[in-house]
């Protein structure tokens, strides 16, 4: 009798102890199945996405840089507070700078330095939307000024990962 109790105190812990393995794995691999879908999704986004710099230059005396971009992808692009944003520029003091600059309002623009905004030249469908076709434009306030008749380097990327960089001289 004792030694059919243990059996079965033995016999049920091996069982449970089998079935806790098994959902365990289950569990793992369900987890590994949903992570490389989402990264199918992210992987089929970028593959529809495609940002073409269209012009780039610097204005008001180098306080301004502005890059114009076209979607020419499938994917319609926005949250551009969530956009990188790097400029690589010869300052008027005679430094070399590479700047991240951040993202800010277009309403607020002005009163920031080493920050950018975007400004639609015709956006009636989908406001602050870049639909495929669109054209943005990027300003940065640049501070210190861009020396003039010096070559900049402006680097845009998207939170899907997809960048355009232009080079250009003015």
């Amino acid at each position: 009798m004792d030694v059919a109790l243990t059996s079965l105190i033995l016999i049920s812990v091996l069982v449970l102890s089998v079935f806790t393995i098994a959902e365990c794995h289950l569990s793992s691999v369900d987890a590994v199945l949903e992570s490389w879908q989402a990264t199918e999704e992210r992987m089929e986004e970028r593959a529809r996405t495609d940002l073409s710099p269209v012009d780039a230059q610097t204005t008001d005396g180098g306080a301004y840089v502005e890059v114009t971009l076209r979607n020419d992808g499938d994917t319609r692009l926005a949250d551009f507070d969530q956009w990188d944003v790097i400029l690589e520029y010869d300052g008027s003091d005679a430094l070399h700078y590479i700047e991240w600059c951040p993202y800010v309002e277009p309403g607020l623009f002005g009163l920031w330095q080493n920050k950018w905004t975007h400004y639609f030249s015709s956006d009636v469908f989908d406001p602050d939307i870049l639909n495929p076709g669109e054209e943005v434009m990027i300003r940065i306030s640049v501070d210190p000024l861009v020396k003039g008749n010096t070559t900049k380097q402006a680097t845009i990327a998207t939170p899907n990962g997809i960048t355009a960089s232009t080079v250009f001289t003015d």
